[in-house]
């Protein structure tokens, strides 16, 4: 599924999603909502999904005349014509479904420009994207309009965004065959002796040409590194021994959409010790448990507790090691609600696709981690990524 142009989102959905966060604006009482984002591999999630922006340089620092650098900023009232300010560089205007497009060096003053035009200097100003603003801009605005009232209005678009059309499940399920594509290089460069670098190296090859927008990082932690689920940089010069875990985490976007999955292997070339290899079936035991939780109307809560409980149950509350999010949405964004937390009660939609992972580590044994990128459906779930969860069992 290679798209040569890169088209993302078509028109006319893009045109259902306005009409309907307006009418979800009418109901929140809402007289603007301000929609921003940033860099296309970063976090430009809700102004992509009404816009279809992807802002391509990355975020920078602020100067007096230059603010919002790599950002981009949908100015939408509850009536008239949305306006989008990007900064000053190059943007796709067929691809862009906002007829009204906007270059600035100053976001910042351009808002605030549209906003008295549009009268608002009283009105209810909602923000999509809150977490995300910089501060000083959020500073030029609401010392700029005292009178208005600011609210956090991230969960009106994010909750549009947790359940995927056809069109956004097809580009995730493209996403997940490049991690196919990429899982199939690292693993055939796995040997003694080749550098971490080298794997990571095949996996960005392999994902470009399978179609990728970009791959963001290919984490490669090897050895002693198996424990880390992040690490700085994603892969070293370390030379692969044999024996070694490997820990791979596989993230990028196919038309803007995520894909992210992490697989562990093994360094072929000496018997895998008991401990090490019980590790493994464990943690590919827990992720098969949780993926068969999911399915509509089941807590994300649910989901991790469905992993942890196949650790106590088969390795003597082994729950107590595992990582504190066991999974989270993917769409626009590589993470998204809900996150797969044990105290999270939100509600899994139809639609929804998440990144499963129940990753853990055990003391003097090591880490590993097999995320998977699961559908959900009314009745279960249906597996996006193929790639073996036990690549270790065909170097054996």
């Amino acid at each position: 599924m290679v798209i040569e142009s890169g088209a993302g989102m078509t028109k006319e959905e893009i045109q259902k999603r306005l009409v309907r966060v307006r009418a979800l604006m009418g109901e929140e009482g809402l007289d603007v909502l301000l929609v921003i984002g940033r860099s296309f591999y970063d976090r430009m999630g809700s102004l992509t999904y009404l816009t279809n922006h992807f802002p391509p340089f990355p975020s920078g620092a602020f100067s007096d005349k230059v603010r919002g650098m790599g950002h981009g900023l949908l100015v939408l009232p509850a009536e008239g014509e949305p306006v989008l300010f990007v900064d000053h560089r190059n943007f796709r205007r067929e691809m862009v479904h906002i007829e009204d497009v906007r270059p600035e060096s100053n976001i910042s003053l351009a808002i605030l420009n549209q906003l008295k035009r549009l009268g608002a200097e009283d009105g209810r100003i909602g923000i999509s994207g809150e977490d995300i603003m910089p501060a000083t801009m959020y500073r030029d605005l609401t010392e700029a309009l005292p009178g208005a009232r600011f609210s956090n209005a991230n969960a009106l678009v994010d909750g549009m965004r947790a359940s995927k059309s056809p069109a956004e499940v097809a580009y995730l399920k493209g996403a997940a065959k490049i991690v196919e594509a990429g899982y199939e290089a690292i693993f055939a460069a796995i040997e003694p002796g080749a550098r971490e670098s080298d794997l990571c190296a095949e996996g960005h090859a392999a994902g470009m040409r399978a179609g990728a927008d970009f791959v963001r990082y290919v984490r490669v932690h090897s050895g002693p590194w198996s424990s880390w689920g992040s690490r700085w940089p994603q892969a070293t010069q370390r030379r692969l021994e044999p024996g070694d875990v490997i820990r791979f985490d596989y993230v990028g976007a196919f038309e803007g959409y995520g894909f992210d999955v992490n697989r562990t292997a093994v360094v072929p070339g000496k018997k895998l010790d008991p401990r090490v290899e019980e590790m493994l079936e464990l943690c590919a035991g827990a992720t098969e448990a949780a993926v068969g939780a999911v399915r509509a109307g089941v807590q994300a809560a649910d989901i991790h507790r469905a992993g942890a409980d196949f650790l106590d149950e088969n390795a003597d509350g082994a729950s107590q090691y595992m990582f504190p999010m066991a999974g989270h949405g993917i769409g626009l964004e590589t993470v998204e609600a809900p996150l797969i937390l044990p105290e999270n009660a939100a509600l899994l939609e139809a639609g929804t696709v998440i990144c499963v992972e129940p990753q853990f580590s055990l003391p003097e044994v090591g880490g590993a981690n097999v995320e998977q990128m699961v559908l959900v459906m009314d009745e279960g779930s249906e597996l996006l990524s193929l790639t073996s969860t036990r690549p270790w069992l065909a170097g054996s």
